[in-house]
């Protein structure tokens, strides 16, 4: 598996020979990656959702596209029925090789999600933006987890960004949405929690190969 952090909380993935891309914004534009298998967005807010780039990523990879109600309001007349998947909390989608399992996250919006996506063997958790909820155990325990600790999210934080991995248990924890000194004290909180979880602290788009 690798991966890499492009800012906020974009996160592009390759897992198995398929390519997942998750809320990259204006971020992640077609031309630095090779290819989008899946195309997801946690929400509708500014640094996760750009139209602009969205039709522009979806026009060179033709995507699935997995979102929530609020970027599906946005986008059902602008791409192919066949290809887009919107999620409440709750569901689920199979793809196949990939499985998205949403819960609601703890952000203002309109129905905003967190995300565990399966591939093959291997289990991702996508925070969003979103605040610490104990719905989220549902989906320990997880291979990696990128996690949201703070700016400029108005209710992520290191603190819960940390409870957030104690309860999924995941191999590698990544914090994601925050700024540097937010990322430190995630690292540090891990730390004097003994949690058994590697923290990567990301480097803007540098790529992982992990797992």
């Amino acid at each position: 598996m690798k991966f890499l952090w492009a800012g906020c909380s974009a996160v592009y993935l390759e897992v198995s020979g398929l390519s997942i891309l998750i809320d990259p914004g204006d971020h992640v534009k077609p031309d630095e990656v090779s290819k989008v298998d899946v195309l997801l967005y946690t929400h509708e807010h500014s640094g996760h959702y750009d139209y602009m780039n969205l039709m522009a990523i979806y026009e060179a990879y033709k995507p699935h596209l997995v979102v929530n109600k609020g970027v599906f309001k946005l986008i059902r007349r602008k791409v192919d029925d066949e290809r887009l998947t919107k999620l409440k909390a709750g569901e689920m989608v199979d793809l196949g090789d990939v499985k998205v399992h949403a819960l609601r996250a703890v952000h203002p919006g309109v129905h905003p999600l967190v995300y565990l996506v399966e591939v093959k063997d291997k289990a991702i958790f996508h925070g969003d933006s979103s605040a610490y909820s104990s719905y989220f155990q549902a989906f320990s325990p997880v291979d990696i987890a990128f996690l949201p600790v703070g700016k400029p999210s108005p209710n992520a934080s290191p603190k819960d960004a940390s409870r957030m991995a104690k309860d999924l248990a995941p191999l590698i924890s990544v914090p994601v949405h925050g700024d540097p000194q937010e990322m430190e004290d995630f690292q540090l909180r891990v730390k004097a929690m003994g949690l058994e979880t590697k923290v990567i602290v990301p480097e803007l788009k540098k790529v992982y190969e992990v797992l």
